[in-house]
């Protein structure tokens, strides 16, 4: 089933929290000036309009980046140290309107002789990401991303990370996280692993059992190996209205009460990075009172 589209749901809180991680684990990448490979399991479109239609149906961006982008600008001066890589670089999009989805992130933040691979199976999203990443470092796939994933690792250069941000519209996407999850960290166990996840409350066991899978099998290889969980929420559990993911309007609750970072083998300093951030972005969207953050195992 190939109906989501992320251009309803692009520059929602949940891209906020995908796309801090994502930055910070690159910035931790590139501190070395070595080269690494990174791995984006579901790429998407790549760039979003803020004025596309499904974007304005939903509201999402607007109640997520632009009113953060406004928030930021406003109170300029609280501002954590550690969004500036964040900010900096989606306000050079946003100047013209539009939200980076992950890969156009990816391919800005690449380091010298690293390595950019990046799936989407979603044909019509396929053709614009090849048009978008056009003249860019990277390699793409049309095909399933758990596929590739486990096709093409562990890489030539071994240095390296993996995102996976499903659309999770099928209950197979949390079966075939954990054990692509799984299977990749067995072959590449030095890998960092960032998988996003929905926080929805009719699937709370479902979700639950897909992290349990992962951290009982990589703490099963290594026990010392570090997990960090990191749910964001944006309202409370029972604030949840459950439509279909084309259905949402601007007036209607979010489907998603938040959503959450799972990470395999964190860089250092990951999690005391979002700590720092998490509580601005929370002020900002206006959901102090429902943001918590999980402790790392």
């Amino acid at each position: 089933m190939l109906s989501y589209l992320h251009e309803f749901h692009a520059g929602n809180h949940a891209d906020i929290l995908k796309h801090l991680a994502l930055v910070f684990i690159f910035e931790h990448l590139n501190e070395k000036g070595k080269p690494y490979t990174f791995f984006d399991t579901h790429a998407g479109a790549g760039l979003y309009r803020f004025d596309d239609e499904r974007a304005l149906k939903t509201g999402e961006s607007m109640r997520g980046i632009q009113r953060l982008l406004d928030y930021a600008s406003r109170f300029s001066d609280d501002v954590p140290s550690e969004m500036q890589g964040y900010l900096s670089l989606v306000k050079k999009y946003a100047a013209d309107g539009m939200y980076p989805g992950s890969p156009v992130i990816e391919s800005d933040l690449l380091g010298n002789g690293s390595v950019l691979v990046a799936s989407e199976l979603h044909s019509a999203e396929f053709d614009v990401l090849q048009k978008i990443m056009r003249g860019r470092a990277v390699q793409l796939h049309h095909r399933n991303g758990w596929e590739m994933l486990r096709a093409l690792t562990p890489p030539a250069i071994k240095r390296g990370a993996v995102l996976c941000d499903p659309s999770y519209e099928e209950k197979q996407d949390y079966t075939d996280a954990a054990k692509t999850l799984c299977d990749v960290h067995k072959k590449w166990p030095a890998a960092t692993l960032a998988l996003w996840y929905p926080l929805l409350s009719y699937r709370n066991d479902i979700i639950q059992g897909m992290k349990d899978t992962i951290k009982q099998f990589v703490l099963g290889m290594n026990a010392h190996t570090e997990i960090l969980d990191v749910p964001f929420c944006v309202d409370t559990e029972d604030s949840h209205i459950e439509t279909t993911l084309d259905k949402s309007i601007g007036s209607a609750k979010p489907r998603l009460y938040g959503s959450g970072m799972f990470v395999v083998n964190p860089p250092w300093k990951l999690e005391e990075k979002l700590r720092r951030v998490l509580p601005f972005v929370a002020k900002a969207l206006g959901c102090e009172g429902c943001a918590r953050f999980s402790d790392s195992r």
